[in-house]
Protein backbone atom coordinates (compact mmCIF):
# COMPACT_ATOMS: atom_id res chain seq x y z
CA UNK A 1 0.00 0.00 0.00
CA UNK A 2 1.31 3.44 -0.95
CA UNK A 3 1.98 5.96 1.85
CA UNK A 4 -1.05 8.06 2.76
CA UNK A 5 -1.99 10.84 5.14
CA UNK A 6 -4.24 9.24 7.76
CA UNK A 7 -5.60 12.56 9.00
CA UNK A 8 -7.49 12.99 5.72
CA UNK A 9 -9.56 9.85 6.24
CA UNK A 10 -12.91 9.50 7.99
CA UNK A 11 -13.33 7.47 11.17
CA UNK A 12 -15.09 4.74 9.20
CA UNK A 13 -12.18 4.31 6.78
CA UNK A 14 -9.59 4.43 9.57
CA UNK A 15 -11.52 1.83 11.54
CA UNK A 16 -11.71 -0.43 8.50
CA UNK A 17 -7.96 -0.07 7.95
CA UNK A 18 -7.29 -0.98 11.58
CA UNK A 19 -9.66 -3.97 11.51
CA UNK A 20 -8.75 -5.41 8.14
CA UNK A 21 -5.09 -4.51 7.75
CA UNK A 22 -3.79 -3.86 11.29
CA UNK A 23 -2.83 -0.43 9.97
CA UNK A 24 -0.76 1.32 12.64
CA UNK A 25 -0.95 4.72 11.01
CA UNK A 26 -4.74 4.48 11.06
CA UNK A 27 -4.76 3.47 14.72
CA UNK A 28 -2.33 6.26 15.62
CA UNK A 29 -4.60 8.78 13.90
CA UNK A 30 -7.63 7.53 15.85
CA UNK A 31 -5.56 7.74 19.03
CA UNK A 32 -4.52 11.36 18.41
CA UNK A 33 -7.97 12.31 17.16
CA UNK A 34 -9.80 11.22 20.30
CA UNK A 35 -7.23 11.11 23.13
CA UNK A 36 -7.78 14.67 24.33
CA UNK A 37 -11.55 14.50 23.87
CA UNK A 38 -11.79 11.40 26.06
CA UNK A 39 -9.28 12.75 28.57
CA UNK A 40 -11.28 15.97 29.03
CA UNK A 41 -14.52 14.01 29.42
CA UNK A 42 -12.93 11.68 31.99
CA UNK A 43 -11.38 14.53 33.97
CA UNK A 44 -14.71 16.36 34.06
CA UNK A 45 -16.13 13.39 35.96
CA UNK A 46 -13.18 12.13 38.01
CA UNK A 47 -11.32 15.40 38.76
CA UNK A 48 -8.07 13.44 38.68
CA UNK A 49 -5.72 13.74 35.73
CA UNK A 50 -3.80 10.62 36.71
CA UNK A 51 -6.96 8.48 36.94
CA UNK A 52 -8.33 10.01 33.73
CA UNK A 53 -5.15 9.31 31.77
CA UNK A 54 -5.10 5.76 33.09
CA UNK A 55 -8.62 4.85 31.97
CA UNK A 56 -8.25 6.56 28.57
CA UNK A 57 -5.03 4.63 28.01
CA UNK A 58 -6.86 1.42 28.95
CA UNK A 59 -9.61 2.18 26.43
CA UNK A 60 -7.13 2.52 23.56
CA UNK A 61 -5.12 -0.53 24.63
CA UNK A 62 -8.29 -2.64 24.79
CA UNK A 63 -9.46 -1.19 21.49
CA UNK A 64 -6.22 -2.20 19.80
CA UNK A 65 -6.11 -5.67 21.36
CA UNK A 66 -9.73 -6.31 20.34
CA UNK A 67 -9.54 -4.51 16.99
CA UNK A 68 -10.73 -7.59 15.05
CA UNK A 69 -13.72 -8.03 17.37
CA UNK A 70 -14.88 -4.44 17.78
CA UNK A 71 -18.29 -3.74 16.26
CA UNK A 72 -19.00 -0.04 15.95
CA UNK A 73 -22.74 0.16 15.31
CA UNK A 74 -23.15 3.95 15.31
CA UNK A 75 -19.89 5.88 15.02
CA UNK A 76 -16.42 5.56 16.48
CA UNK A 77 -16.63 8.61 18.74
CA UNK A 78 -19.88 7.37 20.28
CA UNK A 79 -18.34 3.92 20.78
CA UNK A 80 -15.28 5.36 22.52
CA UNK A 81 -17.40 7.61 24.74
CA UNK A 82 -19.56 4.64 25.71
CA UNK A 83 -16.42 2.71 26.64
CA UNK A 84 -15.33 5.71 28.70
CA UNK A 85 -18.69 5.84 30.46
CA UNK A 86 -18.30 2.24 31.62
CA UNK A 87 -14.71 2.85 32.72
CA UNK A 88 -15.76 5.87 34.79
CA UNK A 89 -18.62 3.86 36.29
CA UNK A 90 -16.19 1.13 37.33
CA UNK A 91 -13.94 3.73 38.99
CA UNK A 92 -16.91 5.15 40.92
CA UNK A 93 -18.02 1.67 41.92
CA UNK A 94 -14.53 0.72 43.08
CA UNK A 95 -14.25 3.92 45.15
CA UNK A 96 -17.67 3.36 46.73
CA UNK A 97 -16.87 -0.24 47.66
CA UNK A 98 -13.51 0.89 49.08
CA UNK A 99 -15.20 3.63 51.11
CA UNK A 100 -17.85 1.21 52.42
CA UNK A 101 -15.10 -1.20 53.45
CA UNK A 102 -13.27 1.55 55.34
CA UNK A 103 -16.48 2.74 56.99
CA UNK A 104 -17.15 -0.82 58.09
CA UNK A 105 -13.70 -1.14 59.62
CA UNK A 106 -14.11 2.19 61.40
CA UNK A 107 -17.53 1.18 62.77
CA UNK A 108 -16.08 -2.08 64.03
CA UNK A 109 -13.21 -0.17 65.62
CA UNK A 110 -15.59 2.11 67.53
CA UNK A 111 -18.21 -0.51 68.42
CA UNK A 112 -15.82 -3.36 69.21
CA UNK A 113 -12.64 -2.03 70.83
CA UNK A 114 -9.58 -4.21 70.60
CA UNK A 115 -9.03 -6.34 73.73
CA UNK A 116 -6.41 -4.80 76.07
CA UNK A 117 -4.27 -7.93 75.94
CA UNK A 118 -4.19 -7.95 72.13
CA UNK A 119 -3.57 -4.33 71.17
CA UNK A 120 -3.14 -0.80 72.38
CA UNK A 121 -6.23 1.32 72.84
CA UNK A 122 -6.84 3.91 70.14
CA UNK A 123 -5.94 6.66 72.59
CA UNK A 124 -2.60 5.04 73.36
CA UNK A 125 -1.98 4.46 69.69
CA UNK A 126 -2.63 8.11 68.87
CA UNK A 127 -0.29 9.22 71.66
CA UNK A 128 2.40 6.87 70.43
CA UNK A 129 2.09 8.13 66.87
CA UNK A 130 2.59 11.70 68.08
CA UNK A 131 5.54 10.58 70.17
CA UNK A 132 7.20 8.79 67.27
CA UNK A 133 6.51 11.73 64.96
CA UNK A 134 8.49 13.97 67.33
CA UNK A 135 11.49 11.69 66.80
CA UNK A 136 11.53 12.12 63.02
CA UNK A 137 14.30 14.25 61.45
CA UNK A 138 13.26 17.91 61.33
CA UNK A 139 12.56 18.22 57.59
CA UNK A 140 11.01 14.77 57.46
CA UNK A 141 8.67 15.66 60.35
CA UNK A 142 7.76 18.99 58.76
CA UNK A 143 6.83 17.35 55.45
CA UNK A 144 4.91 14.58 57.20
CA UNK A 145 2.84 17.04 59.25
CA UNK A 146 2.04 19.17 56.20
CA UNK A 147 0.98 16.05 54.33
CA UNK A 148 -0.91 14.03 56.92
CA UNK A 149 -2.14 16.68 59.36
CA UNK A 150 -2.56 19.81 57.24
CA UNK A 151 -3.48 17.71 54.19
CA UNK A 152 -1.45 19.68 51.66
CA UNK A 153 -0.71 18.08 48.31
CA UNK A 154 2.85 17.09 47.47
CA UNK A 155 3.03 19.96 44.99
CA UNK A 156 1.84 22.45 47.64
CA UNK A 157 4.41 21.16 50.13
CA UNK A 158 7.19 21.43 47.54
CA UNK A 159 6.29 25.06 46.84
CA UNK A 160 6.00 25.99 50.52
CA UNK A 161 9.33 24.42 51.51
CA UNK A 162 11.12 25.25 48.25
CA UNK A 163 12.04 21.63 47.56
CA UNK A 164 11.24 19.24 44.72
CA UNK A 165 8.15 17.03 44.65
CA UNK A 166 10.49 14.04 44.52
CA UNK A 167 12.12 15.18 47.79
CA UNK A 168 8.68 15.52 49.36
CA UNK A 169 7.87 11.94 48.34
CA UNK A 170 11.15 10.70 49.84
CA UNK A 171 10.46 12.41 53.19
CA UNK A 172 6.92 10.98 53.37
CA UNK A 173 8.18 7.51 52.47
CA UNK A 174 10.90 7.76 55.13
CA UNK A 175 8.42 8.91 57.79
CA UNK A 176 6.02 6.07 57.01
CA UNK A 177 8.87 3.56 57.03
CA UNK A 178 9.96 4.73 60.49
CA UNK A 179 6.39 4.60 61.79
CA UNK A 180 5.85 1.19 60.22
CA UNK A 181 8.94 -0.15 61.99
CA UNK A 182 7.73 1.31 65.28
CA UNK A 183 4.29 -0.27 64.96
CA UNK A 184 5.13 -3.52 63.21
CA UNK A 185 3.87 -5.56 66.16
CA UNK A 186 0.87 -3.40 66.93
CA UNK A 187 -1.75 -3.72 64.19
CA UNK A 188 -0.21 -1.60 61.47
CA UNK A 189 -3.46 -1.76 59.48
CA UNK A 190 -5.08 0.42 62.12
CA UNK A 191 -2.17 2.84 61.89
CA UNK A 192 -2.74 3.14 58.15
CA UNK A 193 -6.35 4.05 58.76
CA UNK A 194 -5.31 6.81 61.13
CA UNK A 195 -2.58 8.18 58.86
CA UNK A 196 -4.27 8.02 55.51
CA UNK A 197 -8.00 8.21 56.16
CA UNK A 198 -8.13 10.86 58.88
CA UNK A 199 -9.88 8.86 61.62
CA UNK A 200 -8.87 11.55 64.07
CA UNK A 201 -9.86 15.15 63.29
Amino acid sequence: MRPYKASKYSDEILLDLVNSRDDRAAFTEIYHRYWQILLDAAYQRLKSREASEEIVQEIFVNFFLRRHEVEVKSNLEAWLKTALKYKVYNVYRSQQLHQKHLEGIMRETHSSPLPPDEAMSIKELKERILSVTDKLPDKCREVFILSRIEHLSQQEIAIRLNISVNTVKKHITKAIRILKTEFKENHFDLLLLILFFNVFK
